[in-house]
């Protein structure tokens, strides 16, 4: 999540970035909506997940139609480095830090399409890498869930209480989490699980144009124009 983004004519909006900054002081879930192909989702991924050197990451995958865990991940980090955790359900697998391993002996085996594993595992993440830092600071802690949608459509009411339990547990740490649904702005499912976000994002790519975000803050009531992504 950048606090960069520009407004038409090359402008800022103070009452939107001030908002933004909060955002990062005090942890925040953002929903990230839109019909879009999968790369511009990865691109959405590596933005949130930022470049800055001291970061800490924990990517959850249940999505059949990804095409990529590392495509998601900034250009200078891997699945490998320690301070990255993915959580593959698609595969049945994980990418922990070594140092990680005693903690993971004690995890079930993944299972495809679980809300409530991954919200356990997700949180186990957290907490180690919470010990590893002794306290993280604000917006050190980064977390994405790609996607959202099966767990939505295999139990919609599990999987909001999970979003519930897992958003108290990213702003306890003042963490920073993006959750992809690719389905439209005015889908059912998206006016049903907002009220459990503190913004949406919304993603489109047009022909021969690069991918595009719109901000929307419920809290003060806020959308941004279009911008580049």
């Amino acid at each position: 999540m950048t606090a960069e983004l520009r407004f038409r004519g090359g402008g800022t909006n103070p009452r939107f970035s001030k908002w933004l900054a909060n955002l990062k002081q005090v942890g925040s879930n953002i929903l990230i909506t839109g019909e879009v192909p999968d790369a511009v989702s990865a691109r959405a991924s590596r933005s949130f997940f930022g470049r800055e050197e001291r970061r800490f990451r924990v990517l959850g995958l249940t999505d059949q139609s990804i095409t990529s865990a590392e495509a998601r991940l900034p250009d200078e980090t891997s699945s490998a480095d320690p301070t990255t955790w993915v959580i593959d359900q698609r595969r049945g697998e994980r990418s922990v830090p070594a140092t990680a391993t005693g903690v993971t002996d004690e995890l079930d085996p993944l299972e495809t399409d679980d809300a409530r594993q991954l919200r356990e595992e997700i949180q186990t993440a957290i907490s180690f890498y919470d010990e590893q830092a002794d306290g993280l600071a604000p917006a050190e802690l980064r977390v994405g869930v790609d996607s959202l949608f099966p767990l939505v459509e295999r139990d919609r009411s599990a999987t909001k209480r999970v979003l519930r339990t897992l958003g108290a547990t990213v702003r306890d740490v003042h963490g920073m989490a993006h959750y992809h649904l690719r389905v439209p702005a005015d889908a059912d499912v998206v006016e049903d699980l907002m009220h459990l976000f503190d913004a949406r994002v919304e993603l489109r790519k047009r022909p021969r144009r690069n991918p595009e975000q719109r901000w929307y803050a419920p809290e003060i009531d806020a959308t941004t124009p279009w911008m580049e992504l």
